[in-house]
């Protein structure tokens, strides 16, 4: 095919799309990146290589073709505008076919094993100085290595994925075909089509096919053409050796391109992330994580365990990948399974797959083994997994703890390692476990001082205080928060808020960088905004395009993400009088983009804001106007608010307007202006503010509020309910 200029990647947070963006980028085309879930430090790799990431599936420059992975499906949204526009779509599988025909590829095949072999000989070609260009579908571990490269008039080392497949488009110089155990079962009927399908992989391989010793692989490969085919020893069923299947798997592939790889010592190798990775070990317990998603694989790994550690007790979790598999290879997972000493599941991670019950975890127990049946549970809460599995300081027997699976339990493997690597305390395991999941941006720090981060300018500290840089460390941090029992709390510009005294025990997160501030103008004069955007310069920009209706947001100090959360107004109009759509995080995790009339608002209240995270959102104009008369509108607001509001630190509007009678009024009425409470004070500009004369505390702040409160209860029978917030309480500890 005729090499593209400009790709755009579709889910290029994935190990097979993430590669080959910096495969791509190495070859000299821009590469436009999305996955609404990129995790880090793959995030940042991909910035760092010169990959441009972008937040929106929509590329910035008009791409010669988008490459989506196989998570995102044909009939997808993402893909509209693109199939309007005719831009030729392509699976990623078939693009890296069509890229790489023409070049000398070597192909690693089979049903497991790929991504250890494929790592373990790009990096000995590294060692021995003859570099090539490769595409590996995992990290190498410290990330050593990056997991895409390329190499101009180099050998292209290919993992080909026969899940989807586009195996079929593949015609290589050299195969290597690792095993043809029956797997991805949607994809193959049975074992003998997978068969089938590895036959004519070698029928179309042009110079070599490397296949072990003595198997069916052998025999297939010969029946096609014998003097092409080279053997490699994989290891004995009684071997604890599980690398060494792996390792000659490598070298037989190395001389099969040219290369003597006989001077590489593999013990030196560092291995890849999840593939028998040790998370913690002591002297009484070993914590380990591993990818095995197949029941030769499972068989593979906990043989090993059992022959390594024979006097450590094997405890097993594992979650199932995809339903399909899962129904089709219950009995042999089950069997697998039954090597291990106690037994606790996870449900089945289904990948892109539909929820299908027949798929679902608990089809293995039936076929359990009797000691296992009736104690094996399914666990959805890491809390209780934790709470089954025990602390290595409360045992007094020796265990070694392998998290089994190709799904989402590397968050537990590695949650329940740093509660293990701290001894159980929950903030010292939450740092740990964010070590290197954020991006080097992102701020994260212990016990800091608040009261200089709101308008008020009192209270406490914060345990934790984190700034993540985009959303994706804004998901990881609260991820961390749900598995570590971290209560969480945003804060935007601290403008209609108090904190306490005594701070606030768990995260305070505050969206604030350029990712979180960014204003842009669409085609339809409408803005996209961030979270964080102050609400004031949201204002000046729609003035400097001539965008009507943003005028009233000068008068109020917070940001976006504030002002959705509680509706914030002014001069009788209100944020959601302008919202187009907001892109929320939900609580589950995933990021949701809700048009703004399915949003349940209400009068400083919007319920999605509570209960998710606003990230962006689409704001609408009233039409256009000359920035000039935009600009007198503006200043005659801030005049006004200038003339009728203090200067001084305040939190805003203390009390919510009553339908009789505003606040300020109520108060003004009564005599309370100058009311005071050490060094805070009720206004005498606007009696429904209470500023801080400098040196007040939160204490007295809270407590000429209830004062005010309790003369307008007595003498005027209302009872004012507060507008501003305290940060992680409820006013009704306070005023009850």
């Amino acid at each position: 095919m005729k090499s593209p200029k400009t790709v755009f990647l579709l889910g290029a947070g994935g190990m097979g799309m993430a590669p080959l963006a910096l495969y791509l980028n190495g070859a000299g085309i821009r590469v436009e990146a999305f996955d609404d879930h990129f995790v880090e430090p793959v995030r940042t790799q991909l910035l760092e290589s010169g990959v441009e990431v972008i937040d929106e599936p929509l590329p910035r420059n008009p791409p010669d073709c988008v490459i989506r992975s196989s998570a995102i499906d044909k009939e997808s949204e993402y893909l509209k505008p693109f199939l309007k526009r005719r831009v030729p779509i392509f699976r990623r599988g078939d693009f890296v076919a069509r890229f790489t025909a023409h070049r000398k590829v070597l192909a690693v095949v089979g049903s497991h094993g790929k991504t250890t072999t494929a790592g373990m000989l790009v990096w000995a070609l590294e060692e021995i100085g003859h570099p090539v260009s490769y595409l590996v579908g995992g990290r190498f571990e410290k990330d050593t290595i990056l997991p895409g490269q390329f190499i101009r008039d180099s050998w292209v080392v290919l993992e080909v994925d026969e899940s989807d497949g586009s195996i079929d488009g593949f015609s290589p110089s050299v195969t290597l075909a690792l095993n043809s155990d029956w797997d991805h079962v949607d994809q193959y009927s049975a074992g003998e089509s997978f068969e089938e399908t590895l036959k004519n992989l070698f029928t179309r391989t042009s110079h070599e096919i490397v296949v072990p010793r003595k198997s069916k692989l052998q025999e297939i490969a010969e029946s096609i053409g014998p003097d092409s085919v080279t053997c490699f020893y994989p290891r004995s069923e009684e071997s604890a050796d599980f690398l060494s299947t792996n390792q000659a798997a490598a070298f037989a592939a190395g001389k099969s391109m040219g290369f003597d790889l006989s001077e590489v010592d593999f013990n030196l190798f560092p291995g890849m992330k999840r593939r028998q990775s040790v998370l913690f070990e002591s002297e009484s317990r070993i914590v380990m994580e591993d990818y095995a998603h197949h029941p030769t694989e499972v068989r593979s790994f906990l043989s090993q365990r059992r022959i390594l550690q024979p006097e450590h007790f094997l405890r097993v979790i594992f979650q199932p990948h995809r339903f399909s598999r899962t129904e089709k290879l219950a009995k042999l997972f089950a069997e697998e399974l039954s090597l291990a000493d106690d037994l606790y599941l996870l449900p089945t991670y289904g990948a892109f797959e539909k929820f299908d019950p027949a798929g679902a975890v608990e089809a293995l127990t039936g076929y359990l083994a009797p000691r296992l049946r009736k104690e094996t549970v399914v666990f959805d809460d890491f809390t209780d997994l934790r709470s089954a599995l025990g602390s290595s300081l409360e045992s007094s027997k020796k265990d070694q703890i392998v998290f089994v699976g190709a799904g989402d339990l590397e968050r537990w493997a590695h949650a329940f390692a740093a509660f293990e690597k701290t001894n159980g305390n929950k903030h010292d395991a939450f740092s740990c476990f964010l070590a290197d999941r954020l991006s080097p941006t992102t701020i994260l720090r212990a016990n800091i001082p608040l009261g200089s981060k709101t308008t008020m300018k009192v209270g406490g500290s914060a345990r934790w205080y984190a700034e993540p840089a985009h959303s994706e460390d804004l998901r990881m941090l609260v991820d961390a928060c749900e598995l570590f029992g971290i209560p969480r709390v945003m804060m935007g510009r601290g403008s209609n808020l108090i904190v306490p005294d005594q701070g606030y025990g768990g995260l305070v997160l505050r969206l604030k960088g350029s990712f979180w501030k960014e204003i842009s103008l669409r085609s339809d004069n409408n803005l996209i905004v961030g979270a964080g955007a102050r609400l004031q310069e949201i204002c000046r920009y729609a003035c400097k395009n001539g965008l009507v209706g943003f005028e009233f947001l000068e008068g109020i100090p917070g940001t976006l993400g504030g002002a959705l959360r509680m509706n914030a107004g002014a001069m009788g109009w209100e944020t959601f009088d302008l919202v187009e759509w907001v892109s929320f995080l939900l609580p589950d995790g995933s990021i949701r983009k809700i048009p703004g009339t399915d949003l349940t608002v209400g009068y400083r209240y919007c319920r999605e804001a509570y209960e998710g995270i606003a990230l962006r959102a689409k704001l609408r104009a009233e039409g256009r106007s000359d920035h000039r008369a935009i600009r007198t509108a503006i200043d005659k607001l801030a005049s006004k608010r200038r003339s009728t509001q203090p200067r001084e630190s305040s939190a805003g509007c203390i009390f919510r307007n009553p339908e009789e009678t505003p606040a300020g009024k109520l108060i003004d009425q009564l005599g309370l202006k100058g009311e005071r409470e050490g060094s805070a004070v009720v206004s005498n500009l606007h009696a429904n503010f209470i500023v801080n004369e400098g040196g007040a505390t939160a204490e007295e702040v809270i407590s000429l509020i209830k004062r005010v409160r309790e003369r307008v209860r007595e003498t005027r029978g209302l009872l004012l309910e507060p507008e501003v917030g305290i940060l992680g309480k409820d006013w009704n500890e306070y005023l009850s």
